[in-house]
C-alpha cells in the first residue's frame, strides 16, 4: 500500500455520505458492506481471508476517528460503536456521549497510528483472532442477533429489553401456534448467543 495515499483515508468522504443519509445509524458491519458495493473504496487491500478483513475494519476505524476529530472541532459528535455509528443531535445526552468519547482514547490511538496496520500480517491477524479480533467476530453476530429480534439501528438494548422482546418473538413464532419452525428456531439461537455474551460480559 501506498503510506502517502493511506494516511489520506479516501474513505472519509463515503462514510460521510452514507452516515448523512442513514441518521438513525449505521453497524460497522452494515457500513462496510455498503462500501464494498463501491469498488474503489478497498482496492488496496489484500485479496481476501483474514488479513483482507482486518485491511478493511482497521481503514474503516480509522476514517471514522478522523472524522469524529474534524467534526468534534464544528461542535458535532460522532458517536463510533461497532453496533451503532451515528452522528448525535445537540442536547441529546451531549455530556453523556463525549464521556464516552473520552472513554475510547485508547482505541483511537491505535486505529489512528498507521503502522498498526502496515505492520500487521497474515500470521498477527491470526493471532489477533485468539483475542480482539474474536471479540470483534462475536460484535458481529451480536449485531446480526439484535437484527432477528428487530432490535438493531438503536443504542445498545438493556438485557431487560431483550428479554421482553424475546418473549414476544417467541410468543408470535411459536410452532404451537401456527408459527414457523424454522424462524422459531432462528430466534432462539440468536436468544441464545445474546444470553452468552450478556453473561460472558459480567
Amino acid at each position: 500500500m501506498d503510506n502517502d495515499a493511506m494516511h489520506n483515508n479516501t474513505l472519509i468522504p463515503p462514510i460521510l455520505s452514507l452516515l448523512r443519509v442513514s441518521p438513525s445509524g449505521l453497524s460497522e458491519h452494515e457500513l462496510i458492506k455498503r462500501l464494498q458495493q463501491q469498488a474503489e473504496c478497498f482496492s488496496g487491500t489484500a485479496q481476501g481471508g483474514d488479513l483482507a478483513l482486518f485491511q478493511k475494519h482497521f481503514l474503516v476505524m480509522n476514517a471514522l476517528y478522523q472524522l469524529q476529530d474534524k467534526l468534534l472541532e464544528e461542535g458535532l459528535l460522532l458517536l463510533i460503536d461497532p453496533l451503532l455509528i451515528r452522528f448525535v443531535e445537540s442536547g441529546e445526552g451531549t455530556d453523556r456521549h463525549a464521556a464516552e468519547i473520552a472513554r475510547d482514547e485508547p482505541l483511537r490511538r491505535y486505529y489512528l497510528e498507521w503502522d498498526n496496520l502496515h505492520r500487521t500480517s497474515e500470521s498477527d491477524v491470526a493471532d489477533l483472532l485468539q483475542g480482539f479480533w474474536e471479540r470483534y467476530y462475536a460484535v458481529d453476530r451480536q449485531a446480526e442477533a439484535l437484527t432477528l429480534l428487530g432490535l438493531a439501528g438503536r443504542e445498545a438494548p438493556s438485557w431487560s429489553m431483550i428479554q421482553r422482546r424475546y418473549r414476544q418473538m417467541i410468543a408470535l413464532h411459536h410452532p404451537d401456534k401456527g408459527g414457523d419452525q424454522e424462524r422459531f428456531i432462528e430466534i432462539r439461537e440468536a436468544y441464545e448467543l445474546l444470553r452468552q455474551l450478556h453473561a460472558g460480559s459480567g
